[in-house]
């Protein structure tokens, strides 16, 4: 019923050093050097491809790929000749063509063009929606939260989730989970422009409505909970709030690791980045040991999943690494920091000859770090 309409917008609070992805995207590392500590994933998922994020359309694709372009393409001018003589029958498959090729287009950064067929698909169902909102008007919805993403334009958003509050009004089981992934979406907008308690009311609402929803289809909606608090205990520890920060990221964690014991492959890597989370957060109410025992823990993960694929996992390690480094310096332990850092500088390293432009500026925030150190 509900595809993922989850986060594009990366979220960057002046208050925190280091913001990380989870598994799609790199980490994100600012001037460390004045810092004591880099924070490797303060957020459980803030960052997902476009197709992941987008689409949820009336007789379009469920999942359209590069390869049927073509087919698309040549649907949509069929759709587009037919709808001159029979608008009200094909119409609708117009603007669910026209999302479909939103998506690719966005996959493969033509963004004005992208642009131009969600606002299209938007034109056509709210002409739809007019004449018949029972059908259309949800589809208003889903093409405006494509849009908002997309955009990261909150006033999409908002519109969005009116429609779905109204919708969910009369039908609460269809459309409740539209609300509660349109309040995650608006949350992860307003925290990236920080709008901190604008954004900590919209997480909250809607992992509300997520606990609620997982009681009876666990299967399908507990993973969201555990997304939602870790979400909030970022904001909680940007509030200065590390206590109320604790609570939400240890529940993420404890759930994470039910999930990770019946799916490890899945959800073993969610678990090392919540151990991080946890770390950054004892670190900063000075539980050292705690810190440095989920630290490790995060990096045995990471260590194991690089393993089995060193590209998207071996950032995490070198990250990890950098914060055990801070850690072990600060307890004035410089032999194990200078290893954890020279760990990380040449992993950082190998990363650059490969992609410079993402990783050349790890390596120049660890040689801030070991260049204290004596030689």
């Amino acid at each position: 019923m509900l595809r993922s309409l989850c986060n594009i917008v990366l979220l960057a609070l002046a208050s925190l050093r280091v913001n990380a992805t989870i598994l799609t995207a790199l980490i994100n590392i600012s001037d460390a050097a004045s810092s004591p500590a880099v924070d490797v994933a303060v957020v459980d998922q803030v960052h997902t491809i476009y197709r992941s994020a987008l689409a949820n359309t009336v007789g379009g694709s469920q999942n359209p790929t590069e390869e049927s372009r073509t087919g698309i393409e040549e649907a949509l001018k069929t759709y587009r000749q037919l709808a001159k003589k029979e608008p009200e029958t094909y119409l609708p498959n117009i603007a669910a063509t026209l999302n479909d090729l939103g998506i690719l287009d966005t996959d493969e950064n033509r963004i004005e063009k992208a642009r131009k067929e969600f606002e299209e698909a938007l034109k056509i169902y709210r002409q739809l929606a007019h004449k018949e909102p029972d059908v259309y008007l949800r589809y208003v919805a889903i093409t405006l939260n494509n849009l908002g993403v997309f955009e990261g334009a909150g006033s999409r958003l908002e519109e969005a989730l009116k429609i779905y509050r109204e919708l969910a009004h009369r039908d609460r089981a269809t459309y409740l989970p539209y609300v509660a992934i349109t309040l995650k979406n608006l949350g992860i907008l307003d925290s990236g422009k920080n709008r901190l308690n604008k954004a900590w009311e919209e997480y909250a609402e809607s992992l509300k409505i997520y606990r609620e929803l997982a009681q009876k289809e666990p299967g399908t909606y507990l993973l969201y909970v555990p997304m939602i608090l870790n979400n909030l205990g970022f904001l909680d520890s940007a509030l200065n709030r590390l206590g109320q920060a604790r609570s939400e990221v240890s529940e993420a964690l404890n759930i994470y690791r039910e999930l990770a014991q019946k799916e490890p492959e899945t959800y073993l890597s969610h678990v090392a980045v919540t151990l991080n989370n946890l770390g950054i957060v004892d670190e900063g109410q000075n539980q050292v040991n705690e810190a440095q025992r989920e630290y490790e823990e995060a990096l045995k993960i990471y260590r194991g999943l690089a393993q089995k694929e060193p590209e998207p996992y071996l950032p995490y390690v070198a990250a990890t690494l950098v914060n055990l480094g801070i850690l072990d310096r600060a307890q004035n332990q410089p032999e194990e920091a200078r290893k954890a850092f020279e760990e990380a500088l040449n992993i950082y390293k190998a990363l650059a000859k490969q992609d410079p432009d993402q990783f050349s500026p790890f390596v120049e925030q660890v040689k801030k770090h070991l260049k204290n150190f004596p030689k």
